[in-house]
């Protein structure tokens, strides 16, 4: 399997501290402040809550693939054969239900719905991605 190299990008203070969590080897999601609800991903204001504060919070490593798919050609302009195929997954927390998070899927392992795997932070060029291993 491949690993894509596309490097996300920083500008926005909404999804900045996901990518130093990732550098730091954590995985962090948003919840509501005031009722600890989930709210992935990150919006400028909770709906029907907009008086309401986002508070980034480290989840569990371990959790379940809600679904999955293998991108077998890259849409993006240039080479990318190298880095294809590869499988993105929707992961969901063991701690924040509700909350899937998209990552790669590592391993030869084929995927499943409903397959259990663990956080593990990869980092491709000078970032990091979210990524997952399959447990057991």
């Amino acid at each position: 399997m491949g690993i894509p190299n596309y490097a996300p990008t920083l500008e926005s203070e909404l999804t900045r501290p996901f990518y130093e969590g990732l550098a730091q080897g954590e995985l962090r999601i948003t919840a509501n402040a005031r009722t600890g609800e989930w709210v992935w991903y990150p919006p400028e204001s909770i709906p029907g809550h907009s008086q309401d504060e986002l508070v980034w919070k480290p989840v569990s490593p371990d959790g379940t693939v809600y679904t999955f798919t293998t991108v077998v050609r890259s849409l993006l302009p240039g080479d990318h054969s190298e880095e294809t195929p590869f499988t993105v997954i929707l992961f969901e927390s063991d701690d924040a239900p509700g909350a899937r998070v998209p990552g790669l899927l590592l391993g030869d392992d084929t995927p499943k719905c409903g397959m259990r795997v663990r956080f593990q932070p990869l980092k491709v060029g000078d970032h990091h991605i979210a990524a997952f291993t399959p447990i057991g």
